[in-house]
């Protein structure tokens, strides 16, 4: 039984991990910014008979992590594995998007995990082998004019994973970037219970420095685009976002989406 800190513990996705590691042994810490939201979930982990915790801090705030990592320290056994799935994956335009919102989603989604990684190798001791796994996305593969932000920010998180992992690999450190092609919902592969599976199966395999789910190999096109073309005929969208919960989902908090056919 190990410990694990989940940071961007939501109800899709990270609740999905925490309940994955949970089920083999493991004793998820939840963490993200909202009490109530985390309250809930670990309520729900509790009441599956699964071990789970959480702790209030927010990802971009060094100070509140560090404080988040010393409660772990005094409350539990030390973490061996942290998981970063913490994104703004707000969709923006090349031309239009204001520099402080790009500023903003790179520190969320870049800095945020450069900050609580370095926290958390500097808490673990190097006898102790640990993990280390990033949710990345295709769209640090794929730029388009939809995802200019998303995607040049998963393409700098990529690219830091891609350089942190041999750094540390003699530590005793396993580092595995999660890379999402899909939106959560829109098929049976992106079940997020089924996207879990990739954590959990990293963390036991800990060799391949990137994971593409699903397939195994990296997709001719983004998760964003995959998802214009499903919905680009307007007589069966309805019918398909009906059937698919996640990707309406998806669509309603990026409103900007269909209108960009």
């Amino acid at each position: 039984m190990g410990t694990v800190v989940i940071l961007g513990a939501g109800a899709g996705f990270g609740m999905a991990i925490a309940r994955a590691f949970a089920q083999q042994g493991d004793h998820p810490i939840l963490v993200a910014r909202h009490p109530d939201s985390l309250k809930k979930l670990c309520a729900q982990l509790q009441s599956e008979n699964l071990s789970a915790d959480y702790l209030v801090a927010d990802s971009t705030d060094a100070v509140q992590t560090a404080s988040m990592f010393d409660d772990i320290q005094k409350r539990w056994e030390l973490p061996t594995t942290l998981v970063y799935n913490v994104a703004d994956t707000s969709l923006d335009n090349p031309l239009e998007s204001r520099l402080d919102e790009i500023s903003h989603r790179f520190t969320v989604n870049v800095l945020g995990a450069i900050s609580t990684i370095r926290q958390f190798l500097a808490l673990t001791p190097d006898d102790t082998p640990r993990n280390i796994l990033v949710t990345g996305g295709g769209a640090a593969l794929h730029p388009g004019q939809l995802t200019t932000s998303l995607s040049l920010t998963k393409a700098a998180l990529r690219s830091y994973i891609f350089s942190l992992a041999p750094a540390v690999k003699d530590r005793g450190v396993y580092v595995g970037l999660i890379t999402i092609q899909g939106i959560a919902g829109t098929s049976t592969e992106m079940e997020p219970v089924n996207v879990a599976q990739a954590y959990t199966q990293a963390a036991r395999d800990r060799t391949a420095t990137e994971i593409f789910y699903p397939g195994g190999e990296p997709n001719a096109t983004s998760e964003f685009d995959q998802l214009q073309a499903l919905t680009s005929d307007p007589e069966k969208l309805y019918a398909f976002l009906e059937e698919h919960a996640g990707a309406a989902a998806f669509i309603r908090s990026h409103p900007g989406f269909l209108k960009r056919h």
